[in-house]
């Protein structure tokens, strides 16, 4: 009977996302301007236009304008890896065998200062419970391409969160 809090308590870690702010800037990033330039790098170039697609709504969503000029507060995101994971072992073994992972450092820069620099991780293991997530029950289980989504979702929210001040 011990085991079965165990076994809940595991489940909870491996589902959980890991977020550094090494960097915070003591005003929040509108107090700049709301012109932002983003640039999103990485290795995969299909995954860097989609998380670039995810940030940019949710900026403009936020009040922000995403614009090219050099002036501009400077959000440069680099993806250092990205692996959607295994939904069939994530399905079979679970215990975050299969989890997809997608490992980022985004900062928020103006005139070469250092206003924000994040380091996040997002971790999907299919059993995510977090509150005001987009998750449903059956669509956690999904392959790739709900992992995919589901993993830059997460990390344009927590991206932007750090310029709006929702983060804190």
């Amino acid at each position: 009977m011990k085991i079965i809090p165990i076994l809940l308590f595991a489940l909870l870690l491996s589902a959980c996302s890991t977020h550094q702010l090494k960097t915070a800037s003591s005003e929040k990033i509108s107090s700049y301007g709301k012109d932002i330039k983003l640039t999103v790098t990485g290795q995969n170039p299909e995954i860097v236009d989609k998380l670039s697609r995810y940030i940019q709504a949710n900026l403009l969503t936020e009040g922000f304008n995403i614009v090219n000029d050099e002036n501009a507060t400077a959000l440069n995101v680099a993806i250092s890896v990205f692996d959607p994971g295994n939904a069939a072992l994530r399905l079979t073994i679970g215990f975050g065998a299969g989890r997809g992972s997608l490992i980022y450092n985004a900062k928020y820069m103006k005139n070469s200062k250092v206003l924000i620099d994040y380091d996040g991780a997002e971790h999907f293991t299919g059993l995510e419970m977090a509150p005001g997530t987009k998750y449903e029950p059956m669509r956690n289980f999904g392959g790739a391409e709900t992992s995919t989504q589901i993993l830059l979702e997460e990390a344009s929210k927590h991206i932007v969160d750090q310029a709006t001040g929702k983060d804190d």
